[in-house]
């Protein structure tokens, strides 16, 4: 079998096999991800549990990623990319497993804490990894990693929008039929860590030189820079993508099957984009780029709340997720360049960290604010934290790389 998948992906696109079989993982977790993202809030209404509640449990997993994701990194160095993609994606797959098998509070709870002590491991990993077998062609190893995620999640959207309403019948009440499909997406995770176990097998070079010195009392100066931004992204980001699918019900009058197809819809601009983010980086120089499509995705948040028609909800939403796509996906490339090879585990750490927190913060606020019906706040939250991104990005690199490049 490994011959055989050795052979499927050898020298294709003169891309490493690593990646390509990281990109296989990829896609099948994300899917995985898209069906949970599209049903799991509404699991949790259907079990006539609170909109509060709801936050408190969104905001669990990004609470503990940004606790794990320094030991994570650390865990990271002294293991190897390999053996730490498996540990993740195992724990990822059953703790989601145990968060909708049972409508025990407590479970669901413990599954979302569960997930966010090791979930941060995809991102931390995912730059030094890229960085190591990309070579100079990070850009464009970067842009489809995101296509990857992005596709992936789309395809899990559109499947968690229509499964519902396929598999429903006056047999299987509400809850059941939320509960086999997210169980099913959960399994898929699981599923997903087999081409990992085909990865190069990675050995650490020195692991006596690695420390937790450029984690934190010896953290570099752009490291703390990069985190500051990520916190407000992370936020700008977490309070419409949490709760679009009640938005998409409860503001706009629309049904879950138009939340999946909006999401299906979503992946072609961002597709468009995400291949050509590379070129746009190299003929205007990827900070321009990045800070372009920043102050855009606040204009766009904006109008996704603006108003209650869903055509224009849902327009406005493709374009700030599509932008988001874009700039993040160049945005790390830019951090693992501005980074030193010392710092880079750690840059990816924090910039995990501070994302997360901005997300844990959008999941508990936006659970809050969805109670009382303050839908508009969402987005104008949405819209502050992208604007306060976009100028600290021009604030902290501006006047180094604005105009030139890396």
């Amino acid at each position: 079998m490994d011959n055989n998948i050795q052979s499927l992906f050898k020298n294709n696109m003169g891309i490493d096999r690593n990646i390509k079989l990281y990109w296989l993982t990829l896609l099948l977790i994300n899917i995985g991800f898209g069906m949970i993202e599209a049903d799991f809030n509404l699991y949790i209404l259907s079990m006539n549990m609170s909109p509060d509640f709801l936050g408190v449990i969104l905001s669990l997993t990004p609470f503990a990623q940004a606790f794990a994701a320094i030991p994570l990194g650390f865990l990271a160095e002294k293991i190897g990319s390999r053996k730490s993609f498996i540990l993740v994606n195992l724990i990822v797959g059953f703790s989601y497993l145990l968060r909708v098998c049972s409508p025990d509070q407590n479970l669901i709870l413990l599954g979302s804490f569960l997930v966010g002590t090791v979930q941060a491991g995809y991102f931390i990993i995912q730059m030094p990894f890229l960085n190591h077998y990309a070579g100079e062609h990070k850009n464009k190893e970067y842009a489809f990693s995101s296509i990857s995620i992005y596709t992936a999640r789309a395809i899990g959207n559109l499947v968690g929008g229509f499964l519902p309403a396929i598999i429903g019948s006056s047999y299987i009440n509400e809850i059941t039929t939320y509960r086999v499909i997210l169980v099913s997406a959960s399994l898929l995770i699981v599923l997903g860590t087999i081409p990992l176990y085909l990865l190069k097998k990675d050995k650490p070079k020195d692991t006596s030189k690695i420390s937790l010195s450029p984690y934190l009392h010896g953290i570099d100066k752009n490291t703390i820079k990069f985190a500051g931004i990520e916190f407000f992204l992370g936020s700008g980001l977490g309070f419409l993508m949490f709760f679009m699918n009640v938005i998409f019900i409860f503001y706009y009058q629309s049904n879950l099957q138009a939340y999946g197809t909006m999401s299906a819809i979503l992946i072609i601009p961002i597709v468009v984009l995400l291949i050509a983010g590379p070129f746009l980086a190299k003929k205007f120089i990827s900070l321009k780029v990045i800070v372009i499509s920043r102050i855009l995705a606040a204009v766009f948040a904006f109008l996704t709340i603006i108003s209650t028609n869903a055509y224009i909800g849902a327009s406005a939403y493709i374009i700030f997720r599509s932008l988001i796509g874009l700039g993040t996906s160049l945005w790390l490339s830019f951090a693992s360049s501005v980074a030193t090879r010392r710092s880079r585990m750690a840059t990816s750490a924090w910039l995990e960290i501070t994302f997360q927190i901005g997300f844990a913060v959008a999941a508990l606020a936006g659970g809050f604010l969805i109670a009382r019906n303050a839908y508009p706040v969402l987005g104008i939250i949405s819209a502050v934290s992208m604007l306060i991104a976009f100028f600290l990005t021009l604030l902290f690199f501006g006047k180094k790389y604005l105009f030139s490049q890396i």
